[in-house]
C-alpha cells in the first residue's frame, strides 16, 4: 500500500511516522504532554495516515480523502485547544462543539469501515441507534434515549468516549512496542528467532513444528498480532513442516495455534496487557509476572501436542547446519532488547520509558550487520539518560546528600538530551574523519535537535533568573512546548526525507514506518470503540449487564465464563481481539468479581477468550492465514488450528478456580499449583492429541500392536 503512494504522500507518512517516533519518544523519557496533547495528537496522525494509505480508487474519491484528513485534524484539533473550555461547559455544550463532535465521531466510523471492515461498522452504527432509541428498548435493556448531536457529544468528550481508555493505551503503550517490535527486525533479530530453535529441536521428532513453537513464542512476545506472527514465521516454519511430512491442513494449523500464545507472553503481550493495567490501576509489571507461567503453560501444551502428533505418523526434522550453541554463542545479544525491556519494567520504570531503552538497544545491535544499521543518535541519548542517574546515586552514596543536590541541576532530563546530542555530534565527526560515515544528513539532525535541547534548557531556567514577571511574559510567546513542536517537526523532515540507498537515517525511517503502519490496524478501531464504550456507559447498561449474565448463568461460574467465551467469539468475527477484549472486559469482569474471581484473574479470563476468534471457526483470520500459506482446506485448517490451542479453553478455568495460577495466593501454594498444573497441562496435551486412540482400539478389537 505504501509503494502505490506518490513521492509527496510517502514523504507525509514518513515525516508523520518519524514525527510519531520523537514526540511519543520524548513524552516517555522526559516528560509526557497535557492530556489532550497526549491523546489528540496520536489520533490526528493515526487518521491522516489511514486516509493516505487506504486510499480511495477513483481521483474524486481520492480529493474526497483529503477533505476527511481536513476534518479529521479540524475535529480532534477543536478538541485539543479547547479541551478545557469544553470540560467547564459539560452539559451545556455550544452548537459548534456538537456539530465538531458528530464530525469526529462519523469519521471514526468511515477509519474503522476501510481498515477493520464492515462488520465492526454495523456494530457501531448498531450502538448508537441502541443510544438514540433507547427508550424504545425491551424493558430489561431500554434507557432514556438521546438525539445524536447529543449523543456524538457525549461519546467525542467524555472520558470514557473517543479520547478514553483505549486512546490512552495506543498513545502511551502500544505505539511505542510496536515501533520496538520494528525496530527489533530492522536490526536482524528475527534470524535468531528462528536460527536458534531451528539448530535446538529442528532435528527431533516434529522438529519443524517445535520449531514453529518456539520460534513463535519469540517473536509473538513482540509483535503484538497473532495474524503477523502467523505470517511471518510461518512463511518459514509451515513449508518446513509439509516437507518434513506433516499434512498440509496440519502444519497451516500448528502456525497460528502457537502464533496466539504470542498475545500472552510477556514482556508486551499484544496490547492487552496494558489496557488491563490501566482498568485494574496495577503495574504493569505486576500483570507481566502473572502472565508468564500461564504463557509458558500454553506454549508446553501445544508444544506437546506437536511432539504426539508427529509420533503417530514418526516424523523426524533434519539436522541445521549449525548447533544451537554455536547460534547462541554468536547471535545471544539479540535477547538483549527484550532482557532490557523486562528489567527496566520490573524495576519499576514505566513501561514507554523501558520500551525507548529497548528500542535503542536494536539500533545497537544493527550494528553488528553492515546493511542493516540505524541512525544511532537515540542510542547515545539512552546512554546518557540511563547511566547519569545511577551515578547522580554513587555520588549520594559516597558524597552524601549535599553533593547530590548540587551536581543534580546539571543531570537533569533536558541537560542530560544535551549531552548525549553532545556526544552524539562528537561520534558524527570521528566516524565522518574515519570515513566511516557517508551522510551529513545525520549531522543535520543531530545540529536540529541539539539546538532545540539547548532552547528548552534555556527557555526553562533564562528567563526566570531575570524575574517572574519576563518569565511569564516570555513563555507565552515562546514557550517550551511550541519549541519542542518546531524542532521536533524540523527534524522528523530531514529524517524523512533521507538520501542514498546506505543511509543509516534510512533504517530509520523504514523501522518507524513499519512499526506505524502496523499500529494502524489497532489505532483504526479506536472510534468505533469510543462509540461503543461510550454508550454503554451513557445507557447505564455496564452496571446492569453483569446482572444479566449472572441470571441466564443462574449464579454459576463455569456457565458464566462459557457465555462469556460465546460473546467474545461473536464479538471477535467482526472485532480485533484487542479490541474485543476491552468491550467484553467492560461488561464482562463485573459478573465474574461478583461470583468470587479477582479482579485480574476475572481480566485474565476475559483476555484469554477474547483470543479464540483467531483459530476458532467460523472466523478465523489466524487460521485462515496460515490455510493460505500451506496450500491447504480453509476449514480442515481452522478446526485442527482449533484442536492444538484446548489450553486457550483450559486457562479460564484454571484462573477462575485456581488463585495461585494468578499468583493470588501464599508462596508455597503457588509452587505447588504450578507443579500440579504442570502435570495436567501435560496430561491434557496428551490425551488432547489422541495419541491414544488408535492403541486403545486396537487393544479393544484384539488386533496384534
Amino acid at each position: 500500500m505504501y509503494d502505490k503512494l506518490s513521492k509527496f504522500e510517502r514523504f507525509l507518512f514518513d515525516f508523520l511516522s518519524v514525527g510519531m517516533v520523537l514526540f511519543y519518544s520524548w513524552s516517555a523519557i522526559f516528560e509526557p504532554a497535557a492530556t489532550q496533547y497526549h491523546r489528540g495528537i496520536y489520533v490526528i496522525i493515526t487518521y491522516i495516515l489511514i486516509f493516505l494509505i487506504y486510499k480511495s480508487k477513483s481521483l474524486i474519491m481520492r480529493i474526497m480523502d483529503y477533505l476527511l484528513m481536513a476534518a479529521s485534524v479540524l475535529s480532534v484539533g477543536y478538541w485539543i485547544i479547547n479541551f478545557e473550555a469544553i470540560n467547564y461547559r459539560t452539559g451545556i455544550e455550544t452548537d459548534l462543539d456538537k456539530w465538531m463532535a458528530m464530525i469526529g465521531v462519523l469519521i471514526g466510523i468511515e477509519l474503522a469501515r476501510r481498515v477493520v471492515g464492515n462488520v465492526f461498522v454495523i456494530i457501531g452504527v448498531a450502538m448508537l441507534l441502541f443510544g438514540m432509541y433507547g427508550a424504545h428498548m425491551p424493558e430489561l435493556i431500554a434507557h432514556a434515549g438521546a438525539s445524536f448531536p447529543d449523543l456524538c457529544t457525549s461519546i467525542f468528550y467524555r472520558s470514557d468516549g473517543v479520547f478514553g481508555i483505549m486512546a490512552n493505551v495506543l498513545a502511551t503503550y502500544i505505539i511505542l512496542f510496536v515501533l520496538f517490535g520494528a525496530f527489533l527486525e530492522q536490526c536482524g533479530a528475527q534470524r535468531f528467532f528462528i536460527d536458534w530453535p531451528l539448530a535446538a529441536v529442528g532435528h527431533k521428532i516434529g522438529g519443524p513444528a517445535k520449531v514453529s513453537v518456539i520460534a513463535s513464542g519469540l517473536f509473538g512476545s513482540i509483535s503484538g498480532s497473532a495474524i503477523a506472527n502467523t505470517v511471518s514465521t510461518g512463511a518459514f516454519t509451515i513449508p518446513m513442516m509439509k516437507k518434513a511430512g506433516f499434512k498440509p491442513h496440519v502444519a497451516g494449523g500448528i502456525e497460528p495455534a502457537a502464533s496466539i500464545g504470542g498475545m500472552f507472553m510477556p514482556p508486551i503481550m499484544g496490547a492487552g496487557g496494558f489496557i488491563m493495567a490501566e482498568m485494574t490501576g496495577l503495574p504493569y509489571s505486576q500483570i507481566m509476572l502473572i502472565a508468564i507461567f500461564p504463557a509458558f503453560m500454553y506454549f508446553f501444551s501445544v508444544f506437546v501436542m506437536v511432539h504426539y502428533e508427529a509420533k503417530k505418523d514418526n516424523i523426524v526434522g533434519e539436522r541445521y547446519k549449525e548447533n544451537a550453541m554455536t547460534i547462541f554463542k554468536n547471535e545471544w545479544l539479540y535477547t538483549l532488547p527484550l532482557v532490557g525491556i523486562t528489567i527496566f519494567m520490573l524495576a519499576g520504570y514505566s513501561p514507554g520509558y523501558s520500551a525507548i531503552v529497548g528500542l535503542a538497544i536494536c539500533i545497537g545491535l544493527s550494528f553488528k550487520d553492515d546493511t542493516q544499521r540505524i541512525d544511532p543518535t537515540l542510542l547515545i541519548v539512552m546512554a546518557f539518560m540511563v547511566v547519569c542517574p545511577w551515578l547522580l546515586k554513587l555520588v549520594g552514596l559516597v558524597g552524601g546528600t549535599e553533593a547530590a543536590t548540587a551536581i543534580r541541576p546539571f543531570l537533569s532530563g533536558r541537560v542530560l538530551m544535551l549531552y548525549g546530542l553532545i556526544a552524539a555530534a562528537g561520534f558524527y565527526f570521528y566516524r565522518k574523519k574515519s570515513r566511516l560515515d557517508d551522510s551529513g544528513q545525520t549531522f543535520v539532525v543531530i545540529a536540529t535537535l541539539l539546538g532545540v535541547s539547548a532552547l528548552m534548557v534555556l527557555v526553562h531556567k533564562v528567563p526566570a533568573m531575570i524575574s517572574p514577571e519576563f518569565a511569564k511574559s516570555f513563555n507565552l510567546i515562546f514557550n517550551k512546548e511550541i519549541i519542542l513542536l518546531v524542532g521536533l517537526l524540523i527534524a522528523a523532515a530531514v529524517f524523512a526525507y533521507p538520501r542514498g540507498e546506505r543511509n543509516e537515517l534510512r533504517g530509520f525511517v523504514i523501522a518507524s514506518r513499519v512499526g506505524t503502519i502496523n499500529s494502524l490496524k489497532i489505532g483504526a478501531t479506536v472510534g468505533v470503540i469510543g462509540i461503543i464504550i461510550g454508550v454503554l456507559t451513557y445507557s447505564g447498561l455496564v452496571l446492569t449487564f453483569a446482572d444479566i449474565v449472572i441470571e441466564l448463568a443462574h449464579g454459576n461460574l463455569v456457565y458464566t465464563i462459557l457465555l462469556i467465551a460465546l460473546a467474545s467469539l461473536i464479538l471477535g468475527m467482526g472485532v480485533p481481539v484487542t479490541a474485543a477484549y476491552l468491550i467484553t472486559a467492560v461488561v464482562a469482569v463485573p459478573a465474574l468479581t461478583h461470583l468470587g474471581v479477582n479482579e485480574v484473574a476475572a481480566h485474565m479470563i476475559v483476555y484469554w477468550l477474547s483470543q479464540d476468534s483467531n483459530i476458532t471457526p467460523p472466523v478465523c483470520i489466524a487460521a485462515f492465514a496460515g490455510a493460505t500459506i500451506a496450500g491447504a482446506n480453509m476449514w480442515r485448517t481452522a478446526f485442527t488450528s482449533f484442536k492444538f490451542a484446548k489450553f486457550l479453553y483450559l486457562a479460564p478455568f484454571l484462573f477462575a478456580y485456581v488463585p495461585a495460577f494468578s499468583l493470588d495466593a501464599p508462596i508455597q501454594q503457588i509452587v505447588m499449583w504450578f507443579a500440579i498444573i504442570t502435570v495436567i497441562v501435560y496430561a491434557y496435551a496428551w490425551f488432547m492429541s489422541f495419541i491414544w486412540f488408535k492403541p486403545l482400539k486396537r487393544m479393544l478389537s484384539g488386533a496384534p500392536a
